[in-house]
Order: C-alpha cells, then structure tokens, then sequence
C-alpha cells in the first residue's frame, strides 16, 4: 500500500502539480509560465534599447563630425591654413635644393683642386659657356643686310629723312652713321630694325659673273657735295659701283666704304666756250692713270660716270651686247643736229679707247682742248681718229639737258644731274 500511495502521489503531481522535473545535469529545464511572463524578461529588453540608444549616439556623432569636417574645409580659415602650409613645404623644398646646391658645389672644389686636369677641363668649358652666354645676348642685335627692309630704311633715313626734315629726328643727324641711325630707328619700333651689331656696316656688292659684256666704270669726283653722291652710291650699290669693276679719282685720298680713292693732282679749269667746265686737263689726266693701270684692258667697255649721275649697270650691259668687239663709242642725245655724246655717261670699247690711248698726242696737239669741254674733246678726238659712233638715243640717257629726266622711267640706263643728295636717292629709288 505504501508503494502504491506513492506512485498515486507522482501521478497526482504529473497531473496537476508543477511540472519542474528534475532533470540530470546537462539537460535543459522548460517552464512555459517563465516564458510567457512579461516580467520576467525585462532584463533582456534593457539591454537590447540600450545598444540601439548607444547605437544611434554614435551615428549622430559621425554625422555631425562628417559635417562639420566638410563645412571646415571649405571655409577661408582652412582655405587659408592649406596655403600657408604650402608655401611651408616650398619654403623647405627649396632650402633643401640650396644647401644639396653648396653641398655638391664644394665637393666639386674639393675635387678640382685634388684633380688639376680636371680643374682645367672644367675651366675651358666654364669659357666656352660664358661665350655661349655672350653670343645669347649678341643674338638680340642685328647688323640689316643690303637685301632687308631695315636697309633700306637706314638709307632713307640717312640720304632723304634727315636732309629734308631734320628736325623730326633726336640725338642724330646728317653726319650720324648707319650704325646710329639703326639704332635710332630700332628704339622707335620703326623699318623692322633690331639694334645692329658692331663691326662693319655692310655694303652691296656687284653681282659676279653677270651676263652680258664686262663693264669697267669710273668717276672723278671732288670733295664735298660729289664725295657724299659717292658714298650714296656705295650704299645702294648703284652707279659705277654696280659695275663689273670701278675706280673713284679724286684730288684727295678718301675711305668710301672699305675703297680707297685714286688721288688726281688738281688742275685749275678755267670756262669753255660752250659754258660747261674746262675741265679737260684734269680728264688727260684721269685718262693718263688709267691707261698706266692697264686694267681697262680686262672689260668689253669703259664707262665714264659723272657723279651726279644716276647709272644702272645691268641696263647698261643690255645695251651694249650687240657692240661687243666694235671699234665704237656711244652717241647719246640728239636733240640738236648733229647728234652728240653728253659727258654725264660716256661709254667707248675697248678699241676705242686703245685708239685713243695709242694716238692721244695726235689728238692734243690738232684740238683746243684747253677751251673744249672733255665731252666735246673725246667725241671730236675719237671720230677723228677713225672711231665708229654708235647712236643711242632711246632710253640710255635722261638729261635734263637734252630730252628731261624721268625718274619713273625703268628701263633707261641712266638719269641727269641730281647734286644733292637727297634728289639723287629719290630718282634712284623711284626707277628701280
């Protein structure tokens, strides 16, 4: 009875009692009034708000500082810290270069002066570099050449510019040189000109081996307004000095532009007939020099070229193609009967100036070339020697003596007579 009482008291505490049952150790005790009580499982709840409180204090946090961080950056006192920071670290950079600068410099002594060859070497390439610096700085100037635009404003404003309105221009005048007058036009931004360069001012120079027959050319020209027509000449490279060979005779011995002049002893002239200078004498004379030279032999022709006179050479030599070899000289105006040779541009070939040459005392002692102009006397010399005339009336001289002179003309070989110097370059200028 005992036993079974007990096993009716199990049942009834299976049936209706609690249900805690006592389990062995590691199994898991289920009470399902634990899990349904709400106050039960509060601990549980705290803990979960407080992550999600702590949760989102810490995004707030992020936020606001990621904010504040933009905001910062792009405001002028951060703007302002990044550049001073900058010029900071350039500051450091190039203290940094400075001081690995001296460093490698001084070893760079320390080896020159443990090398001696070295240090010699090193010298003779620190010369070549100040040349090279020098001819950096030589490289802003610029001497202008015959053939540039600089040239030739140089010219105009030294022959026309100058001598016409020499009041327009400051700290230069009439007799400054080309090497100033540059320079005064390059300051002013005018003619495309650079500074020029020192040394020589160049000159142009006759055209070697020109076609057509060779021409030897010569002036006697005295000092003053004649020598300045001279130097003109040089300059432009035109008149005798754009012949094949040429020779200025003067009564002094005078530079032009790197060519000396032959000296003439001076002869006084006295008045011809005709009004023009006596001037004979000293022409026997030139004609004496040239013949003692033997040089006039080497040319087709021989030009005599007054000094106010305006010559082309490359015109001439097309007029006197045809007569090469001839036994002639050249008639050039004919306005009066009979037709005659004006002195400014005498041309003979060479047989007629051999005949001259060979006979002239049979000349001097029949003619009063005392009294005669040299023009008269070599026309009246020659055909009396038995020398053919050539007439050549068509564009070969303008003279204001005989038809009038036209500058815009292109095609004549020469013009008559410009003593000034200014009206000499504008004729020249205009018939090029």
């Amino acid at each position: 009875m005992a036993n079974s009482d007990t096993i009716s008291s199990n049942n009834a505490d299976l049936e209706g009692g609690p249900r805690n049952l006592l389990l062995a150790p590691g199994h898991l005790a289920i009470d399902e009034d634990e899990e349904t009580s709400p106050g039960k499982s509060w601990p549980v709840m705290k803990v979960g708000t407080l992550v999600l409180i702590l949760f989102g204090i810490v995004a707030a946090f992020l936020c606001a500082h990621g904010t504040y961080v933009h905001h910062w950056k792009r405001s002028p006192t951060h703007m302002k810290a990044v550049a001073i920071n900058h010029k900071l670290e350039e500051t450091a950079k190039h203290l940094h270069l400075d001081l690995e600068a001296k460093s490698n410099s001084s070893k760079s002594k320390h080896s020159k002066l443990s090398n001696p060859s070295l240090a010699h070497r090193n010298a003779s390439h620190g010369s070549h570099g100040s040349k090279s610096s020098k001819s950096s700085k030589s490289d802003d100037c610029h001497t202008a050449e015959p053939h540039e635009p600089c040239y030739q404003a140089v010219l105009w404003h030294k022959w026309v510019g100058l001598v016409e309105n020499p009041t327009w221009y400051k700290n230069i005048s009439r007799a400054s040189n080309r090497h100033d007058i540059q320079k005064y036009l390059a300051d002013t931004k005018q003619g495309h000109c650079k500074r020029p360069c020192s040394g020589a001012y160049p000159v142009p120079h006759p055209t070697k081996n020109a076609k057509g027959p060779k021409v030897y050319c010569f002036s006697v020209s005295r000092g003053g307004a004649e020598m300045d027509t001279m130097f003109l000449q040089r300059q432009v490279g035109g008149g005798i000095f754009g012949c094949d060979a040429f020779d200025v005779f003067s009564d002094e011995e005078i530079d032009i532009e790197g060519y000396k002049t032959k000296k003439i002893p001076s002869t006084a002239s006295g008045v011809s007939v005709d009004g023009t200078a006596a001037n004979s004498q000293v022409f026997l004379k030139t004609w004496m020099a040239i013949l003692n030279s033997n040089r006039w032999y080497h040319y087709d022709f021989i030009a005599k070229v007054d000094p106010d006179a305006i010559l082309y050479a490359d015109r001439l030599r097309g007029h006197l193609q045809w007569h090469i070899g001839q036994n002639v000289f050249f008639l050039n105006c004919a306005k009066y009967i009979p037709a005659t040779m004006y002195g400014a541009l005498e041309v003979f070939s060479k047989a007629a100036l051999g005949s001259y040459l060979s006979q002239h005392q049979r000349c001097e002692s029949s003619l009063p070339f005392w009294s005669w102009g040299e023009d008269r006397y070599m026309a009246g010399c020659l055909e009396m020697l038995g020398v053919k005339t050539q007439p050549d009336y068509m564009n070969f001289l303008h003279d204001e003596r005989c038809w009038g002179v036209d500058c815009g003309n292109k095609a004549a070989v020469a013009f008559h007579s410009f003593k000034q110097v200014n009206h000499w370059f504008r004729c020249y200028d205009s018939s090029k």
